[in-house]
């Protein structure tokens, strides 16, 4: 099955416990923890639906985890609502700030192109950086995609409800999903896929406050036992979505 932006996946039928239990944890609302692979970011990330998001969840994220809390979203999406990578924004506007083109990174070090699009705020947001300010933000921007993928309103809705510069960063899935590139957000917003939910996933990395680094491994999925958050490899979702693909 060829992946191009659409359609949620509905061949579950193989799933492994571990993801069959992060897919009812992510429709239900919970985290799932997620690790990239060893040989790209090698980091974990917390993930949940980011139409469920609430304050208290944004809390953990910034609190447990401590990276920067993101909101990935499916390429789909992000064609419906017109929101467009950063790098594309940077070589626009370098004809007329020169220093642009100089800083844009089309390549990051640990493979692929940056996923960053441009930060938002909800429109009824205050400063737009606390627990609610961002909970409100994500889920409400999540909600509005999945209204603009059966409607061609979508840009006008999210141009009437959010603005930008913002607080939450917005991700957005490579066309090719799995296929182009495999970080946290094409991992995230296929998870959202399996589920059948909005391809919308709240993400923040890991960090390790003794040693200044992200989070070894070992030490996240000891943190998922204590709190009883399925733990995944992005390698089995890979796997799991390379599978349905040559199907």
């Amino acid at each position: 099955m060829e992946h191009s932006c659409v359609g949620n996946m509905t061949q579950l039928e193989t799933l492994s416990d571990e993801l069959s239990s992060a897919i009812y944890q992510l429709r239900h609302g919970e985290f799932v923890m997620l690790h990239d692979s060893a040989d790209r970011e090698n980091e974990v990330d917390m993930v949940v639906a980011a139409e469920s998001i609430s304050p208290g969840q944004v809390q953990v994220m910034r609190t447990n985890a401590g990276g920067l809390l993101c909101l990935a979203l499916g390429c789909d999406v992000g064609d419906k609502l017109g929101i467009v990578n950063m790098c594309d924004i940077l070589l626009s506007a370098a004809d007329r700030f020169p220093i642009l083109k100089s800083l844009n990174e089309e390549n990051a070090p640990y493979g692929g192109r940056p996923a960053f699009s441009i930060t938002v705020n909800h429109r009824r947001t205050f400063t737009g950086v606390t627990d609610r300010d961002r909970a409100l933000t994500i889920s409400e921007l999540a909600k509005i995609g999945r209204i603009a993928l059966t409607n061609e309103m979508g840009e006008e809705m999210f141009a009437s409800d959010f603005k930008a510069p913002g607080h939450v960063h917005l991700l957005l899935e490579s066309k090719g999903s799995l296929s182009e590139r495999r970080g946290h957000t094409e991992l995230s917003v296929y998870l959202c896929r399996l589920a059948g939910i909005a391809p919308a996933a709240a993400i923040c990395e890991m960090l390790d406050s003794k040693t200044h680094n992200a989070l070894s491994v070992e030490d996240a999925g000891e943190y998922a036992k204590i709190h009883s958050i399925p733990f995944l490899d992005g390698q089995q979702l890979v796997a799991n979505y390379l599978k349905h693909k040559a199907g």
